[in-house]
């Protein structure tokens, strides 16, 4: 499906990133990772050449930094004049993110990496896909940027914003060709999640089922287009998991009357 294409994935070297860039191999697309873990990128790497890639290329940049993301999309179009699918993926998440507690300076970091970044790749990269009348950009969000939720405020500003981005950019470029798709997961078995109070990992949504989304995604004809794809977690696996430990304790023994 994808031969022949470039794409770039960030936050490529794990978890989401990493099952998203195997599912493009496997559809013999070339690909651009980029995080900011080099071993982990070349690990990568050498998987999806195993998977099936052409060709691939590691980029490591902290997409928090507006120069080094620049460079990144110049080095792209500099080295393969487009790239045909761009899939934001790279975010952060920090502790402490409601009006009453947390850093906003991290918040601010957050933001640049889980919102900016997306939007400076896209206006970097999107005139190509426009001029080729062909390209998709998927940007990987979070359920908690459809509901917001009592102790992630600063988060779900994030990815809120992500989410208006991302239909804006839909209205822009579907005339153009271009797909434009929001995908929406609930909690997910990897890193940022994982391993906190009140998770069950035998029961969270698996990376792998994010990459069948984006595969979605780009599978449809080009008269049709995602505008979302929502993935909830078919148990409700991690309901306690930002609860304040009364609460927690509370529903832990209602669950078992």
């Amino acid at each position: 499906m994808l031969k022949g294409k470039w794409c770039l994935v960030t936050g490529g070297g794990r978890g989401i990133g990493r099952s998203i860039a195997l599912a493009l191999a496997k559809e013999s697309a070339s690909l651009a990772l980029t995080s900011r873990s080099v071993e982990q990128l070349e690990s990568v790497a050498v998987e999806c050449k195993a998977a099936g890639a052409p060709a691939v290329e590691v980029y490591p940049a902290d997409l928090s930094d507006s120069k080094a993301v620049d460079g990144l999309a110049a080095a792209l179009l500099a080295k393969h004049g487009c790239v045909s699918v761009l899939v934001n993926n790279a975010g952060m998440i920090t502790n402490g993110m409601t009006p009453l507690e947390g850093d906003p300076d991290e918040w601010e970091k957050m933001m640049v990496a889980d919102l900016t970044s997306p939007m400076r790749l896209t206006r970097l990269l999107s005139p190509a896909m426009v001029e080729r009348k062909d390209g998709a950009i998927l940007n990987i969000s979070s359920v908690l940027g459809l509901e917001p939720h009592w102790s992630t405020a600063a988060y779900c500003a994030a990815k809120f914003g992500l989410r208006g981005w991302s239909l804006s950019c839909h209205d822009t470029l579907r005339r153009s060709n271009v797909k434009v798709v929001c995908i929406n997961p609930g909690f997910v078995d990897t890193s940022l999640p994982g391993g906190m109070p009140g998770t069950v990992p035998e029961e969270m949504i698996r990376a792998e089922d994010i990459a069948e989304a984006c595969l979605l995604a780009l599978k449809t004809s080009s008269k049709c287009v995602q505008t979302d794809i929502t993935l909830r977690n078919s148990q409700n696996c991690a309901y306690l998991l930002y609860d304040p430990t009364e609460l927690m304790m509370e529903k832990m023994a209602a669950s078992q009357k």
